[in-house]
């Protein structure tokens, strides 16, 4: 069952669109330096201690990640929606 999961995923990722993959990447990598300045952020307070750069730290992770998800979410969503309007 999880193998068949996972090779539907696959399969997905498999047939996007050429824009479909740029956007993807381009997003992913926009949140990955996104989440690497969050980590900095987070070390940061590791040192100084302020609790308010704990929050923008964390706020900054948070966002990161949720806009990582986005980005693969809308690029499926798109390149669904572009295959069956064609």
């Amino acid at each position: 069952m999880i193998k068949k999961f996972f090779s539907m995923i696959h399969n997905i990722f498999k047939n996007l669109d050429k824009t479909a993959i740029h956007i993807l990447k381009k997003g992913l990598i926009f949140c990955s330096v996104l989440c690497i300045i969050s980590i900095i952020i987070l070390f940061i307070y590791n040192i100084i201690g302020n609790p308010f750069i704990f929050d923008l730290g964390l706020t900054m992770f948070r966002a990161s990640i949720i806009f990582a998800i986005e980005f693969v979410i809308c690029a499926v969503a798109a390149d669904k929606i572009k295959k069956q309007l064609i």
